[in-house]
């Protein structure tokens, strides 16, 4: 059996962003006909043996489980001796909230109690048809959540609406090409970016990381701002665009999207530390948003974009020394250290970690070039 690699789960990755283009571009689907299917009618509904992620080693098998980010993989693990993988060109649901995602390659299904999935099972799937119907169900069962889960038998009751053939059932071929072109058209356009961005970034020799000298210095020394954001219950939250951060370790800490309402604070162009939660997370916020009171913005004026990126690796560093009992305070803050790059004066060295930054970018946007030039063979 050969295992997912990491470019073929990005592929998966950018298949699930199918659905997000402009309606100009799925005007398409408005000429198909549609029909109205029950998932017990369409697909083979089953739930995967007991499992929990914390049992298993690391290896290269996905776990996948109730997640919504990430195809559902909580993480790759070492099988068990005689166990038995679940087989992949399926589709799992999540019964927590609908989250729907097509596995082509046998995985470690959650079962048993708490964050478990659902299998669904057609042969008539492929990677395109898979993606297309995953993206249908996830929106049908969005309705599900902690306080209304679904079940083995809700899901199978579940109606979903499909592109049609000429006798009224599902148009497989056809879902699957329009898959195909959305994907086609995504990569154009994914291309499009990492080449500009490429045009950008000039590759500069420098020292590596172990040749160069290393000092400490306080947060404080290297932050001039270093600031909490304010408590903001979920109940006060007015729907807008503004990013709203707080201590998630998922999608660069960015949980909703709020309006900025008298109380709070917004942030930009700095580092947003988690305090508690997922403590020790550190992201670069480029844009403006709002901070939870879970969160610190890190911030120094005059420090670019790379400078950010270079220091979040420090930070997340000594945020590791911190855990759920032990959560990050603004005393703690002010006591903590990091090491960097020094100059030959002893100084902070901004300059190496810029272009230590731009090279690792740089290097990171060839591999996308790569990646997205074999997607089109």
């Amino acid at each position: 059996m050969r295992k997912l690699n990491e470019t073929e789960w990005k592929n998966i990755e950018l298949g699930k962003k199918l659905f997000q283009l402009e309606h100009k571009e799925n005007s398409a689907l408005d000429e198909k006909k549609w029909g109205q299917f029950r998932l017990g009618d369409l697909f083979e509904v089953s739930r995967p043996s007991a499992r929990n992620k914390d049992d298993y080693k690391v290896g290269d098998i996905p776990f996948v489980a109730s997640g919504a980010m990430n195809n559902g993989v909580m993480k790759c693990c070492k099988m068990k001796v005689e166990e038995k993988l679940d087989s992949g060109n399926c589709i799992t649901v999540s019964p927590v909230d609908g989250s729907s995602f097509y596995q082509p390659m046998d995985f470690l299904g959650r079962g048993g109690a708490g964050s478990s999935i659902l299998i669904l099972r057609d042969n008539g799937l492929n990677l395109f048809s898979g993606e297309f119907m995953a993206r249908v169900i996830q929106q049908t069962c969005s309705k599900y959540n902690y306080g209304h889960m679904g079940n083995k038998d809700s899901i199978k009751r579940e109606q979903i609406m499909l592109p049609v053939t000429d006798t009224g059932k599902p148009d497989y071929d056809y879902m699957a090409k329009y898959a195909s072109e959305m994907r086609r058209r995504l990569l154009m356009r994914y291309r499009n970016y990492v080449v500009k961005k490429l045009s950008q970034l000039e590759h500069k020799e420098i020292p590596a990381l172990d040749e160069k000298k290393w000092g400490h210095f306080l947060m404080t020394e290297v932050f001039s701002e270093i600031q909490r954001g304010k408590r903001l219950k979920n109940a006060d939250h007015v729907a807008g665009v503004i990013p709203y951060v707080s201590s998630t370790a998922n999608n660069n800490g960015v949980d909703d999207y709020i309006e900025a309402s008298k109380g709070t604070r917004v942030f930009s162009n700095c580092i947003s530390l988690a305090n508690s939660g997922s403590v020790g997370t550190a992201f670069f916020e480029p844009f403006e948003f709002v901070a939870s009171d879970h969160v610190t913005s890190l911030k120094q004026d005059g420090f670019s974009k790379f400078v950010y990126l270079f220091l979040i690796t420090v930070v997340k560093q000594q945020g590791s020394n911190f855990n759920f009992n032990r959560e990050i305070n603004d005393a703690r803050i002010k006591k903590m250290q990091a090491m960097l790059p020094v100059t030959d004066t002893g100084k902070p060295d901004y300059a190496y970690m810029e272009q230590y930054a731009k090279n690792m970018m740089l290097r990171k946007y060839e591999q996308y070039l790569t990646f997205i030039d074999s997607r089109e063979d």
